[in-house]
C-alpha cells in the first residue's frame, strides 16, 4: 500500500508550479458492448463478432485518442487500479459498471463482473486508500434471479445509498432476461453486502420514445427526503443516448420529469466531442451547485470521453467549457486507449483557508479494443476557493478529430497561444512572415494528447526585434496541419 502523499507526488507531477502559483457515489454499455442488452445467445455470437472487428481497427488505423497533457485530471501513474479476476471466474472478462462510496472508514466498490457466457453479476471490493483493493470472499453479493423471471440473464448498471435514519443500504439496478427485456430493480441490505430484491421488481422501465430500447446508468442522490434519479436512455440500433431525471419519496415508485431529456447530444456545427451520445451521469452536489461528469461520444460505436456540467436545480444544466475533462490514451496496448465512461468523483475537503488546496478524486472506466474493461483513477488539485469549472482557450470545444490553435492575449509585443493535440504527435509550432519566409520556431517536440501554451515575444530566432504586420501560425502535428493570421503590433 502506498501513502497518500507519495501517490500525489507521483500521479500529480504534471501539474508543476502553475498550480502553485495560481491563485460521494456508475456504466453503460453503448457501440461495441450494447450487446449485453440482447438476447443471451444472440449477444455471444455478436461478442465474439464484435472483437474480431475491433482487432481489425487496431491493427490497421494510428491511434488519435488522447489521454490529457496539461488538463485539470492527471491520471494515476499505476492505472488501473482494478482489474478483472482471474480467467475461468466471474469477472474474467471485465471489471466495471461501478458504484464507489466511503462508509466505516474505507472506500466501498460495488462492480459488475463479466464472465465468459456474458451474464453479469454485482460483486464487492473495499480498500483503505481508494488504489488497493479486496474483493468480498462472497462475490458476486447479487446474483441473477431464477430461471424465468425478469432479471435471470444479465446484472448491470447499479448504484448505491445509504440511508443513515434507517441504517439500510439501498441499491437500484438493471436487470435482464434472456430475451434482452430489460429495466431498472431496487434492493436493499443491512450490511451492504447481503441483499434482498424488491418483491415487485422491476421498479421502472422505458415508456417515453426519448428513451430507446431501455433506461440504464442510473445515479441518485436523496435530499430533503426526495430521491432523484439521473439516467440514460439509450437506442441500442443507433447508438444514440440521452439523459433524463426522475424524482421518488420512497425510492420505489417514481415521477419523470416531463421535460425529458434534460441532456442531449451538443450538436452545434461542426459536432464536437459529445455531438452523437450522452449517458451515464455521475451527480454530486456542492451545497451550491450539482455537478454532473457525463459520458459523451461523437459517432456511432466511437471512442467516448468524460465531460462536466453544473446546474442549479438539477434539471438546467450548463456543459463546462473546458469540456472535455478526462479523455481516453492515445497509444496502442494502453488499457483505456479506446473508451472512458462511468466517472465517480470524489470532491475534496474543503479548507477554511481559501488559499489551501484540496485534492478531488475520480475514479472510472476505460476500455481497450479488445473490451476489456478496468477501473482507473485520477487526481485533481485546486484551490479550496476555486470552482469546479475552469474556462478554455478554445470556445467552440474540441473533438477527437482535429487539432486546435488560438490566441489567448496580445500584451504590447508578447503573444500568448495555447494549442490542442487530441493524438500523441511530433508537433511543431512555427511562425511564418507574409511572404512565407519562417521566422520563428515556438515548439518542436513529441507531445502527449492535451492542452499546451506557448509565448511568442514577437523576436525571431536570432533575438532580432520584428517589425509590425502580418505573419501566419502554423502548428502541425504527424496527421494535421493547422495555420492562422496574426497582426503583430508596435
Amino acid at each position: 500500500m502506498r501513502p497518500l502523499h507519495k501517490i500525489l507526488t507521483l500521479g500529480l507531477l504534471g501539474l508543476g508550479l502553475a498550480l502553485m502559483t495560481a491563485a460521494p457515489d456508475l456504466f453503460s454499455c453503448h457501440g461495441a458492448l450494447s450487446l449485453r442488452f440482447m438476447p443471451i445467445e444472440q449477444a455471444r455470437v455478436q461478442f465474439a463478432k464484435v472483437q474480431a472487428d475491433l482487432a481489425k481497427q487496431r491493427a490497421t488505423r494510428p491511434a488519435l485518442e488522447a489521454i490529457p497533457g496539461a488538463s485539470s485530471w492527471i491520471k494515476y501513474y499505476d492505472n488501473p487500479v482494478f482489474k478483472p479476476g482471474e480467467k475461468g471466474s466471474w469477472e474474467e472478462i471485465s471489471a466495471d459498471c461501478f458504484t464507489i462510496g466511503y462508509y466505516d472508514n474505507k472506500y466501498w466498490m460495488w462492480y459488475v463482473g463479466t464472465p465468459k457466457n456474458l451474464q453479469c453479476q454485482i460483486g464487492l471490493a473495499t480498500s483503505a486508500d481508494g488504489v488497493n483493493w479486496t474483493r468480498h470472499p462472497e462475490n458476486p453479493i447479487l446474483r441473477l434471479g431464477p430461471s424465468g423471471t425478469w432479471d435471470d440473464s444479465i446484472l448491470i448498471c447499479q448504484h448505491i445509498l445509504f440511508d443513515k435514519d434507517r441504517k439500510l443500504y439501498e441499491m437500484w439496478y438493471v436487470g435482464g432476461n434472456t430475451k434482452g427485456e430489460l429495466a431498472i430493480g431496487y434492493a436493499t441490505a443491512a450490511d451492504g453486502i447481503h441483499w434482498t430484491k424488491y418483491a415487485d421488481n422491476p421498479v421502472m422501465d422505458n415508456t417515453e420514445p426519448w428513451e430507446g430500447t431501455l433506461i440504464e446508468g442510473q445515479t441518485l442522490l436523496k435530499m430533503n427526503g426526495v430521491y432523484k434519479m439521473w439516467y440514460g436512455g439509450l437506442a441500442l440500433g443507433s447508438d444514440i443516448s440521452y439523459i433524463g431525471y426522475a424524482e421518488s419519496l420512497d425510492g420505489i415508485h417514481w415521477t419523470k420529469y416531463a421535460g425529458n431529456p434534460i441532456i442531449s447530444p451538443d450538436i452545434r456545427d461542426p459536432r464536437p466531442w459529445d455531438g452523437y451520445s450522452v449517458d451515464t451521469p455521475d451527480v454530486t452536489h456542492d451545497g451550491t451547485l450539482y455537478h454532473m461528469y457525463y459520458r459523451g461520444w461523437r459517432k456511432r460505436s466511437g471512442i467516448s470521453w468524460i465531460g462536466h456540467a453544473t446546474s442549479r436545480d438539477g434539471i438546467v444544466w450548463d456543459r463546462d467549457p473546458a469540456n472535455p475533462v478526462l479523455v481516453t490514451a492515445s497509444t496502442g496496448g494502453i488499457w483505456d486507449n479506446f473508451q472512458i465512461y462511468r466517472a465517480r468523483v470524489f470532491p475534496g475537503q474543503s479548507a477554511p483557508d481559501p488559499h489551501k488546496f484540496v485534492v478531488d478524486r475520480m475514479w472510472f472506466t476505460g476500455r481497450d479494443y479488445t473490451l476489456k474493461s478496468q477501473v482507473g483513477l485520477a487526481f485533481r488539485v485546486r484551490r479550496a476557493d476555486f470552482p469546479d469549472t475552469v474556462t478554455t482557450a478554445f470556445p467552440n470545444g474540441v473533438n477527437q478529430d482535429q487539432m486546435e490553435l488560438s490566441v489567448l492575449s496580445m500584451s504590447g509585443e508578447e503573444v500568448k497561444l495555447a494549442y490542442f493535440t487530441p493524438w500523441i504527435s511530433n508537433v511543431t509550432l512555427t511562425i511564418y512572415n507574409q511572404e512565407g519566409r519562417k521566422v520563428r520556431t515556438l515548439v518542436r517536440e513529441a507531445k502527449l494528447p492535451g492542452y499546451y501554451d506557448a509565448v511568442w515575444d514577437g523576436r525571431s530566432a536570432s533575438g532580432r526585434k520584428l517589425v509590425p504586420g502580418l505573419y501566419l501560425l502554423e502548428l502541425r502535428g504527424d496527421h494535421y496541419l493547422l495555420t492562422k493570421e496574426i497582426v503583430l503590433g508596435r
